[in-house]
């Protein structure tokens, strides 16, 4: 004698795997897409808005010599500043110069 004609246990492993197929061939989709959109991928001009950007990348350049740097301290107290700053509003605050932050020989 045969088994039932429906096998539920046989059609739910199918179809569980059918559903995991499809998730994979869903995600690959989805990332296949993301890659074919053109990315902005404009490199950022020698001018940037922002002219402590260009200080930090200079600093950056200079590598373990900026540690002695003393402009570069004044930088990165600016940068740190900038960064903890709680800004409510969206207002922004002007940017300070690096040399009104440097920090004074009284404060070390």
């Amino acid at each position: 004698m045969r088994g039932p004609l429906l096998n539920i246990t046989a059609t739910s492993w199918v179809a569980g795997f059918g559903l995991v197929a499809a998730a994979i061939i869903a995600t690959a989709v989805h990332f296949n897409s993301e890659k074919a959109e053109p990315a902005s991928a404009a490199p950022r001009s020698a001018t940037t808005v922002d002219p402590l950007a260009a200080d930090l990348a200079r600093c950056q350049a200079l590598g373990i010599a900026a540690l002695d740097d003393a402009s570069c301290k004044a930088i990165w107290a600016e940068n740190r500043r900038r960064f903890f700053t709680y800004q409510s509003g969206g207002t922004k605050t002007p940017p300070m110069s690096p040399q009104a932050s440097a920090p004074k020989i009284e404060d070390r």
